[in-house]
């Protein structure tokens, strides 16, 4: 506050000083019209005039000048022959007197001039004007005019606009004190509450009320501290999922381990039964450990899209080698899959990353449809955009959780997963992935019934190109 005071301050001051020189300039240069018109009528009648030189100006000539104006007339030597001072103050007469004063030499050089004085408390304002007779100087007219009057109202008018000022500032201290308490106040207060938050927590949303910006921003603050608490929250059941998902095959090791350990004479039988229970726990923390670093590296070419490798390839070849990939795992549970490949598509996109995302999505349909389901595969292209639906009749999910799946280590049947060796991360990578490309993944479901997956993903395609890769066909 006491910074806007001071630049007020300077403000007014800077105004005051600029209106007063504007009204002094504009008084002094209209008494210096004023003088000079008169002087130079006076000089124009003395100039006419066929009287003896030396002469007493006339009557009129003297209410020309003004009563109270001091007329001096001089000869060309700047010698004075009339002077009215005894007529108009105390001032003692120049008469008989050589007056060289600036004014007066200028104009015996037929140069007219114009002086503010001050004498003392006294302010006057002199002209001077040469007396021409056949375009020679003959003599000199001299008036000389008080500026007190002009002084005193410049006083006057200083001293109304400081208290102009002072008036102007009361009311604008008590505006901008009006204006802290609704605007400075609050963010005084949200400030406050901030650092408070950073070292909470739990962060807490503001309630405060104010005007409707204040308001505006308060709502975008407590927006932007849900999602805080959302990502803190998600943070915190990651890292506790992560741990569980890794502490249970460490777990199994280590009993493992132990197990061998603690009986040194165990049957090679036993042991090699062991090695392979080792074994599985080992690769399904390769597996866990897999998926955790897709998901960071995906994390970061979210920030980092130069981290993505985009290719031009044929997505009808790709799906029929991910097809093929699965056919072992899907006929293991006599799962038919079905696929509707009408076109070849074309699309720039990172060829790996797209395969995890329809890889994960296909095969978790797979492991979580009973044996003798099947799962269909359908992609088409529509304008900018291609379409790739993965559908089943598996055990589907439960209303309300269609959102969930998509978290990670979320799984619809924890019983299921633990004998499936799903880690809840698959549908998170994919989605990941999917996103990467600037599309997005919808899901429909009915528990019992199955579910049905749709991608879309932003593409520039041109049917009947040739792949950058050859296609393969699915066996």
């Amino acid at each position: 506050m006491g910074t806007y005071v001071l630049i007020m301050l300077i403000t007014l001051a800077v105004i005051i000083f600029y209106v007063q020189n504007l009204v002094s300039d504009y008084f002094f240069k209209n008494a210096e019209v004023e003088l000079l018109t008169k002087a130079n009528i006076l000089a124009s009648l003395a100039a006419e005039s066929d009287a003896e030189y030396g002469r007493r100006p006339s009557k009129s000539e003297l209410e020309i000048a003004g009563s109270e104006s001091r007329i001096i007339y001089l000869d060309k030597d700047a010698k004075v022959y009339f002077d009215n001072s005894e007529d108009i103050s105390e001032v003692e007469s120049l008469r008989g007197k050589t007056l060289l004063i600036p004014q007066v030499i200028n104009a015996l050089k037929k140069t007219e001039s114009f002086e503010k004085a001050v004498n003392g408390s006294d302010c006057y304002v002199r002209a001077a004007v040469p007396i021409k007779k056949n375009n020679e100087v003959s003599g000199v007219v001299f008036l000389q005019s008080s500026a007190n009057g002009i002084v005193s109202f410049l006083s006057d008018l200083r001293k109304s606009l400081l208290w102009i000022a002072f008036i102007v500032c009361i009311l604008v201290g008590l505006l901008i004190l009006a204006l802290s308490n609704i605007f400075t106040a609050p963010i005084i207060n949200i400030t406050s509450k901030i650092k408070e938050m950073r070292r909470a927590e739990n962060r807490r949303q503001l309630d405060i009320n104010g005007s409707n910006e204040i308001n505006a921003l308060v709502s975008e603050f407590n927006s932007m501290v849900e999602e805080i608490n959302t990502v803190s929250e998600r943070r915190q059941e990651f890292v506790s999922n992560a741990s569980h998902e890794l502490k249970t095959p460490l777990s199994s090791v280590k009993l493992i381990c132990d197990s061998i350990l603690q009986n040194p004479n165990v049957d090679m039988e036993v042991v090699n039964e062991f090695l392979y229970d080792m074994n599985d726990e080992i690769d399904r923390l390769t597996r866990i450990t897999n998926k955790l670093l897709s998901l960071t590296k995906m994390d970061a070419s979210a920030e980092e899209s130069e981290m993505i490798e985009l290719s031009k390839i044929n997505l009808k070849a790709l799906i029929r080698r991910i097809v093929k990939a699965l056919k072992p795992l899907a006929d293991s549970k006599q799962i038919q899959m079905e696929t509707l490949l009408t076109e070849d598509v074309f699309a720039t996109v990172d060829s790996d990353k797209l395969w995890e995302a329809i890889y994960n999505i296909a095969e978790n349909s797979i492991k979580y449809t009973e044996p003798g389901g099947w799962v269909y595969i359908e992609m088409y292209r529509d304008k900018q955009e291609v379409f790739i639906t993965i559908a089943d009749n598996g055990i589907g999910i439960k209303e309300g959780e269609t959102e969930k799946i998509f978290d990670r280590f979320y799984r619809v049947d924890k019983a299921r997963a633990r004998e499936t060796g799903g880690t809840g991360l698959g549908l998170s990578i994919a989605r990941a992935s999917v996103e990467l490309h600037g599309g997005s993944i919808f899901v429909e479901s009915e528990e019992g019934v199955g579910s049905l997956f749709r991608i879309i993903i932003p593409t520039m395609t041109v049917a009947g190109e040739k792949a950058d890769e050859p296609e393969e066909e699915t066996e």
